[in-house]
């Protein structure tokens, strides 16, 4: 990020590779919407660079008395963008969904109802019966990414391709298994 911060914005391109899939999960938790994830996760890096100067001047820097690790400074320093990012994404949504003239906005409990986790349980069931019915390779390889939480350069390392070649293997496997799993519910609703 230093060299970044110092005008040589090529380098964002490997930040980008290595923290995107973290931020992706973490709005992803936050929000439970893969495209706004995915939005937020942008927002991120686009304000990464236009913010780039604050990293330079010791923003998330480590408290005194404790070593200075340059990943732990740059940690803190994105994902106190992220928390930005999201608190704007946040007070904007509130503003644009209000409640209209005497109606209240539902309040979901924290509680999840019996129904809910029987649905749960049969939706993992069934995603777990599609990842069965693909290919030994696809399904590997959806279990290291969205199981095991692996980088595609970390999977790359392992299968011994590209970090590229991998997220192409992805995505046709992820096609794939939301093909199979949408298949078995039309079956299951039939």
């Amino acid at each position: 990020m230093a060299a970044v911060a110092r005008g040589d914005l090529a380098s964002m391109s490997g930040i980008y590779e290595h923290r995107n899939r973290a931020l992706f999960r973490f709005f992803y938790r936050l929000t439970g919407r893969q495209a706004l994830a995915e939005d937020l996760t942008h927002e991120v890096f686009l304000r990464m660079i236009r913010y780039r100067h604050t990293y330079e001047r010791g923003e998330g820097a480590p408290e005194p008395g404790f070593e200075a690790r340059p990943e732990a400074a740059f940690e803190a320093w994105m994902y106190r963008i992220a928390r930005n990012a999201y608190a704007d994404f946040r007070r904007r949504s509130r503003l644009e969904t209000g409640a209209g003239d005497g109606e209240m906005e539902a309040v979901e409990s924290g509680a999840i109802s019996a129904f809910e986790s029987v649905a749960k349980q049969q939706d993992l069931a069934t995603l777990h019966r599609a990842l069965g019915r693909l290919a030994e390779d696809k399904r590997e390889l959806i279990v290291m990414a969205r199981f095991q939480g692996l980088s595609y350069e970390q999977i790359g390392g392992i299968l011994g391709c590209e970090p590229n070649t991998v997220k192409g293997r992805m995505f046709r496997a992820m096609k794939e298994v939301s093909r199979i799993y949408t298949e078995l519910l039309r079956e299951k609703a039939s």
